[in-house]
């Protein structure tokens, strides 16, 4: 749980940086049309949920 919680890059953690990655492949994967809108979309629904979840766990900062 350390290693999801621990800063990694600009103050994000893994949960976080995962999820601007998998908002960034459903982006990618809607754009070149290899998927279905709905695939993106849940993509990045996913993405975006991990975000929050990753901002949620973040220790605080004083």
């Amino acid at each position: 749980m350390a290693i999801v919680t621990r800063q990694l890059l600009f103050g994000m953690n893994a949960l976080t940086l995962v999820g601007f990655i998998v908002m960034g492949i459903g982006l990618n994967l809607s754009r070149t049309r290899r998927v279905r809108p709905v695939v993106a979309i849940a993509l990045m629904g996913v993405g975006t949920a991990l975000v929050f979840a990753g901002i949620y766990t973040l220790p605080p900062s004083i």
